[in-house]
């Protein structure tokens, strides 16, 4: 491939993984908050967290939790996607997770 070919095709590829990872957020749904809410980085880790919080706040076994955040009722947030168990949101460009 001539250089310039290859410029031109890590370009068109550069510009469509731009494009499809704005696609979330073009599909969000802006709501507010009814309630104070957890949300953590993975499903993961919120659903660990819920599982601790049946058993007094401490887990069966050792894990290493990489920090949740607690949004208060009247939040407006982004959901990108929801499901039966999770709900995912984006704040400030990141993407959070609850276990519900």
């Amino acid at each position: 491939m001539r250089p310039l070919r290859r410029f031109h095709f890590v370009i068109a590829i550069l510009a469509g993984i731009l494009s499809w990872l704005g696609v979330a957020a073009a599909f969000a749904e802006s709501t507010v908050l009814t309630h104070d809410t957890r949300f953590c980085p993975s499903w993961a880790e919120a659903h660990e967290r819920t599982l601790a919080s049946l058993n007094n706040g401490r887990p069966p076994y050792p894990v290493k939790w990489k920090g949740c955040i607690m949004l208060k009722r009247g939040t407006r947030v982004d959901i990108v996607d929801r499901q039966e168990e999770s709900t995912e949101i984006v704040i400030r460009g990141k993407h959070w997770f609850t276990d519900e």
